[in-house]
């Protein structure tokens, strides 16, 4: 005969009643003292509250790896970071170019960059123009709120430290790999390199990627994304017949 549990919602003077009355009890136990102390141990067992707190540090342990942006040297962009987007999901965005340099301390590249992102507006959190924003600011430093990490655009944490933390950023499949949405040389889309190119000669441009590339340069040909457009040879062709005159 087992020994009796407190189940079907017995109430402790029933249950300790029908547990110093269970012959396995009296066998094991023949001391009144001693089988009394057993049930009244049982019962107090039965009445322990178990608390999951699973919840609470899976909340912690993202509270302290989300919105940490850390390079990622294999791309496909400079930088990453685990945000949650707008439905309450951890998404990894990447934003940055991996082959520009930041130039933020250059008060005229930084106003010019921001105003073309309009960081003004950055956006949410789970766009790549709000990251890029961050980063080209005057370098001032943002005070952390109490319930999440406020990154400064300059601190940079280790990927493999964050998975240590939280390993089920690991798993995270949802990428945000959309271009950084202002157009500019900085992140990638080449908008300033065009115009700057614009306000050069066709062949001083050609120049500048000579002494760019070097030994590596190839001239561009039709269809390539370097290619000069039609009015650009048009007024290479131009001058090149004005300095022969």
């Amino acid at each position: 005969m087992p020994i009796p549990s407190p189940r079907g919602g017995k109430n402790r003077k029933s249950f300790i009643s029908e547990c110093m009355g269970n012959e396995t009890m009296n066998k094991e136990f023949p001391d009144i003292k001693q089988r009394i102390a057993v049930c009244n141990s049982k019962w107090k067992e039965s009445q322990a509250i178990t608390i999951d707190f699973t919840d609470q540090i899976k909340s912690a342990n993202e509270g302290k790896t989300l919105n940490k942006p850390f390079r990622t040297p294999k791309g496909p962009k400079k930088f990453s970071v685990y945000v949650k987007n707008e439905k309450g999901n951890v998404v990894k965005v990447n934003f940055g170019d991996p082959n520009m340099e930041i130039k933020r301390d250059d008060p005229a590249r930084r106003k010019s960059f921001r105003a073309r992102h309009n960081c003004d507006n950055p956006g949410p959190k789970w766009k790549a123009r709000y990251w890029s924003c961050k980063q080209w600011r005057a370098g001032k430093k943002v005070e952390g709120s109490s319930d999440e990490y406020e990154w400064d655009g300059e601190a940079l944490f280790d990927y493999e430290d964050l998975i240590k933390i939280n390993p089920s950023l690991a798993q995270v499949e949802e990428e945000v790999n959309e271009p950084d949405e202002c157009g500019c040389d900085e992140c990638g889309c080449g908008k300033e390199e065009k115009t700057e190119a614009k306000k050069k000669g066709l062949w001083e441009n050609i120049r500048d990627k000579k002494k760019r590339e070097g030994k590596n340069y190839r001239p561009a040909k039709p269809g390539d994304k370097d290619y000069p457009d039609e009015e650009s040879l048009k007024k290479a062709q131009k001058k090149s017949k004005d300095k022969k005159k």
